[in-house]
Protein backbone atom coordinates (compact mmCIF):
# COMPACT_ATOMS: atom_id res chain seq x y z
CA UNK A 1 0.00 0.00 0.00
CA UNK A 2 1.21 3.49 -0.88
CA UNK A 3 1.28 5.93 2.02
CA UNK A 4 0.29 9.52 1.38
CA UNK A 5 3.17 11.56 2.86
CA UNK A 6 0.97 14.58 3.36
CA UNK A 7 -0.70 13.08 6.42
CA UNK A 8 2.44 13.81 8.44
CA UNK A 9 2.56 17.58 7.91
CA UNK A 10 0.20 20.42 7.03
CA UNK A 11 -0.38 20.76 3.31
CA UNK A 12 1.11 23.79 1.56
CA UNK A 13 -1.59 25.47 -0.52
CA UNK A 14 -1.32 28.50 -2.76
CA UNK A 15 -4.57 30.36 -3.41
CA UNK A 16 -4.44 32.80 -6.32
CA UNK A 17 -7.53 35.03 -6.12
CA UNK A 18 -7.61 38.70 -7.09
CA UNK A 19 -10.80 39.59 -5.24
CA UNK A 20 -9.80 40.06 -1.59
CA UNK A 21 -13.32 39.54 -0.23
CA UNK A 22 -13.67 36.27 -2.15
CA UNK A 23 -10.19 35.21 -1.05
CA UNK A 24 -11.16 35.86 2.57
CA UNK A 25 -14.32 33.74 2.23
CA UNK A 26 -12.31 30.92 0.63
CA UNK A 27 -9.76 31.13 3.46
CA UNK A 28 -12.56 30.82 6.05
CA UNK A 29 -14.14 27.94 4.14
CA UNK A 30 -10.79 26.13 4.00
CA UNK A 31 -10.21 26.60 7.75
CA UNK A 32 -13.63 25.07 8.43
CA UNK A 33 -12.56 21.84 6.73
CA UNK A 34 -10.34 21.00 9.69
CA UNK A 35 -7.66 19.71 7.29
CA UNK A 36 -4.24 20.97 8.44
CA UNK A 37 -2.76 23.32 5.87
CA UNK A 38 -0.52 26.32 5.44
CA UNK A 39 -2.22 28.74 3.07
CA UNK A 40 -0.48 31.44 1.07
CA UNK A 41 -2.89 33.79 -0.67
CA UNK A 42 -1.73 35.85 -3.63
CA UNK A 43 -3.73 38.42 -5.55
CA UNK A 44 -2.45 38.37 -9.13
CA UNK A 45 -0.75 36.09 -11.61
CA UNK A 46 2.72 37.53 -11.06
CA UNK A 47 2.45 36.91 -7.31
CA UNK A 48 1.25 33.37 -8.01
CA UNK A 49 4.32 32.59 -10.10
CA UNK A 50 6.58 34.21 -7.48
CA UNK A 51 5.00 32.05 -4.74
CA UNK A 52 5.56 28.93 -6.83
CA UNK A 53 9.14 29.87 -7.65
CA UNK A 54 9.95 29.91 -3.91
CA UNK A 55 10.51 26.16 -4.25
CA UNK A 56 13.86 26.99 -5.82
CA UNK A 57 15.02 28.75 -2.64
CA UNK A 58 14.14 26.26 0.05
CA UNK A 59 10.34 26.34 0.28
CA UNK A 60 8.65 23.04 -0.26
CA UNK A 61 6.60 22.56 -3.37
CA UNK A 62 2.91 23.35 -2.86
CA UNK A 63 0.60 20.38 -2.45
CA UNK A 64 -2.19 22.26 -4.23
CA UNK A 65 -2.72 25.40 -6.28
CA UNK A 66 -6.21 26.95 -6.32
CA UNK A 67 -6.17 29.28 -9.28
CA UNK A 68 -8.66 31.97 -10.26
CA UNK A 69 -9.06 32.50 -13.99
CA UNK A 70 -9.48 36.27 -14.23
CA UNK A 71 -6.58 37.98 -12.47
CA UNK A 72 -4.46 41.05 -13.23
CA UNK A 73 -0.89 40.71 -14.41
CA UNK A 74 -1.03 37.17 -15.69
CA UNK A 75 -4.39 35.46 -15.91
CA UNK A 76 -5.09 31.94 -14.71
CA UNK A 77 -4.39 30.42 -18.13
CA UNK A 78 -0.94 32.02 -18.22
CA UNK A 79 -0.12 30.84 -14.70
CA UNK A 80 -1.39 27.34 -15.51
CA UNK A 81 0.71 27.23 -18.67
CA UNK A 82 3.77 28.29 -16.66
CA UNK A 83 3.18 25.63 -13.98
CA UNK A 84 2.54 22.76 -16.39
CA UNK A 85 5.55 23.75 -18.52
CA UNK A 86 7.97 23.90 -15.59
CA UNK A 87 9.71 20.60 -14.74
CA UNK A 88 9.82 21.28 -10.99
CA UNK A 89 6.21 22.48 -10.74
CA UNK A 90 4.28 20.47 -13.32
CA UNK A 91 3.16 17.79 -10.86
CA UNK A 92 1.43 20.27 -8.54
CA UNK A 93 -2.31 19.63 -8.70
CA UNK A 94 -3.96 22.74 -10.09
CA UNK A 95 -7.64 23.40 -9.52
CA UNK A 96 -9.01 26.24 -11.63
CA UNK A 97 -11.49 27.83 -9.22
CA UNK A 98 -13.43 30.37 -11.24
CA UNK A 99 -16.73 32.18 -11.54
CA UNK A 100 -16.70 31.40 -15.24
CA UNK A 101 -18.58 28.37 -16.42
CA UNK A 102 -18.05 29.17 -20.09
CA UNK A 103 -17.39 26.05 -22.15
CA UNK A 104 -14.45 27.76 -23.91
CA UNK A 105 -12.79 28.55 -20.57
CA UNK A 106 -13.27 25.02 -19.27
CA UNK A 107 -11.99 23.48 -22.52
CA UNK A 108 -8.94 25.74 -22.65
CA UNK A 109 -8.06 24.99 -19.03
CA UNK A 110 -8.12 21.25 -19.69
CA UNK A 111 -6.12 21.70 -22.90
CA UNK A 112 -3.48 23.39 -20.72
CA UNK A 113 -3.56 20.33 -18.41
CA UNK A 114 -5.50 21.67 -15.42
CA UNK A 115 -6.24 18.86 -12.96
CA UNK A 116 -9.77 20.06 -12.23
CA UNK A 117 -12.05 22.96 -13.08
CA UNK A 118 -14.52 24.00 -10.38
CA UNK A 119 -16.99 26.84 -10.59
CA UNK A 120 -17.08 29.02 -7.46
CA UNK A 121 -20.24 29.00 -5.42
CA UNK A 122 -21.87 32.30 -4.52
CA UNK A 123 -23.56 30.88 -1.41
CA UNK A 124 -21.15 30.64 1.56
CA UNK A 125 -22.47 27.26 2.75
CA UNK A 126 -21.99 25.85 -0.76
CA UNK A 127 -18.52 27.40 -0.92
CA UNK A 128 -17.62 25.66 2.35
CA UNK A 129 -18.85 22.33 0.98
CA UNK A 130 -16.87 22.83 -2.25
CA UNK A 131 -13.69 23.75 -0.34
CA UNK A 132 -14.11 20.68 1.85
CA UNK A 133 -14.58 18.45 -1.20
CA UNK A 134 -11.53 19.87 -2.99
CA UNK A 135 -9.22 19.60 0.02
CA UNK A 136 -10.39 16.12 1.01
CA UNK A 137 -9.90 14.80 -2.49
CA UNK A 138 -6.53 16.40 -3.33
CA UNK A 139 -4.98 16.23 0.13
CA UNK A 140 -6.43 13.05 1.61
CA UNK A 141 -7.80 10.81 -1.14
CA UNK A 142 -5.64 11.23 -4.23
CA UNK A 143 -2.18 9.68 -4.21
CA UNK A 144 0.18 11.97 -6.04
CA UNK A 145 3.79 11.54 -7.14
CA UNK A 146 6.46 12.95 -4.88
Amino acid sequence: MVTNHRHTRPARIVLAEDDRATAHLIEIAMKRTGIPHDLETVYDGHQAIAALEKTAVGYRTPDLLLLDLHMPGKNGFEVLQYVKGHPRLQRIPVVMFSNSGLADDVTRAYELRVNAYVQKDTDFADLCHTADTILRFWLQTAILPF
